[in-house]
């Protein structure tokens, strides 16, 4: 299959908000990578997390230089938070649980003390990654942070709207783009997503979220427009919280 791999920069966030959120990541995620005899507890490390948007039918393992990570396998619509992993060019390969195959395989440069994040989808019968590095300035008060990862191959470019408010949250993102982090309300609220050539209906709600002040969230937009509406793959919106102890 063929294999593609996007990359988006972040801008650098303040550098005090920076380093405030970078002391607190060593208590948030699982170090899970290399352990040999040479191996420092204080080699410089990166951080990266995972999400499923493929309607792929069996489970996804993940692999990086060859070996296996403890957790064995993830599905569709699933998040794997943030992992330890040492820098410099890593191989990552995702894996057919069930064949034993090879879905994607890519490598990427991890920088010292940096967090990303892989999502996995695909277009037709190739599967393809968005690899972001994500920025970790923190949300201004009372408020939250959120962005928006596009994986519907077949949607059209969209904007992002907050329930009760006429402007759009985030705007004119397309299949394989995702967004800063921006600061929105907080509270009980809707997010509901439309295309940009068509902001009088809406293509999909996600209803009754709760956001809490000083939070980091993504939402994703998953499955397939085309999809029935009660299937598995149908359109979705999903809300999934970064740095949950945080």
């Amino acid at each position: 299959m063929n294999t593609k791999i996007n990359y988006l920069k972040k801008k650098a966030s303040e550098k005090g908000k920076y380093l405030f959120i970078l002391m607190l990541l060593p208590f948030t995620f699982s170090c899970l990578d290399d352990e040999g005899p040479n191996n420092s507890p204080y080699e410089p490390t990166a951080y990266v997390s995972f999400y499923n948007g493929t309607n792929e039918s069996s489970d996804i393992q993940i692999e990086v230089d060859s070996t296996v990570y403890d957790r064995k396998s993830f599905d569709f619509g699933e998040f794997i938070d943030y992992w330890y992993f040492y820098t410099g060019e890593r191989n990552f390969s995702f894996v057919d649980n069930g064949s034993d195959q090879s879905l994607l395989d890519t490598a990427v440069t991890l920088g010292v003390e940096k967090a990303y994040s892989f999502f996995l989808t695909e277009t037709g019968d190739d599967y393809t990654t968005l690899f972001i590095e994500d920025s970790l300035e923190s949300p201004v008060n009372g408020k939250a942070l959120v962005r928006l990862v596009h994986l519907a191959s077949d949607g059209p470019e969209v904007n992002l709207f907050q329930r009760n408010h006429e402007d759009a949250v985030l705007e004119s993102l397309s299949f394989l783009e995702a967004t800063d982090f921006v600061n929105v309300d907080i509270g009980e609220t809707d997010f509901i997503l439309k295309a940009v050539s068509d902001n009088q209906n809406e293509l999909v709600r996600l209803n009754d979220i709760h956001l809490r002040e000083g939070r980091i969230y993504t939402v994703v937009i998953r499955g397939k427009l085309g999809a029935d509406s009660n299937s598995a793959d149908a359109l979705r919106l999903q809300l999934i919280r970064n740095y949950p102890n945080y």
